[in-house]
């Protein structure tokens, strides 16, 4: 079925040519649009893992200050549990030599 002299089939056949631009634009846009989200959410997922690293860094460390607390304050008292363990022996000699004055 020819299309001689048909108008619409004219405007159609020059615009073609626009369209396949227009449509070529609009798949790269969608491409532009999806690679933009892809950079996104990754741009996301680093900051969360750099967050949650430093977060960890820094409990680590809090971990690190409270193990050596706790490593000073376990000499202190194994110092003072030394020194009742000889006040404790010093007492125990008394009362011994106390009751041999008795007997």
């Amino acid at each position: 079925m020819p299309h001689y002299g048909n108008p619409a089939h004219t405007a159609m056949m020059g615009n073609a040519a626009g369209m396949a631009v227009i449509a070529a634009a609009g798949v790269g846009f969608a491409n532009a649009v999806g690679d933009a989200l892809a950079a996104a959410a990754r741009a996301r997922y680093e900051q969360r893992y750099g967050d949650a690293l430093s977060t960890a860094t820094r409990h680590a460390d809090d971990m690190e200050e409270l193990a050596r607390l706790a490593m000073t304050m376990l000499a202190e008292l194994e110092g003072e549990n030394s020194r009742l363990r000889a006040a404790c022996t010093q007492r125990q000699q008394v009362i011994d030599a106390l009751k041999g004055r008795r007997s």
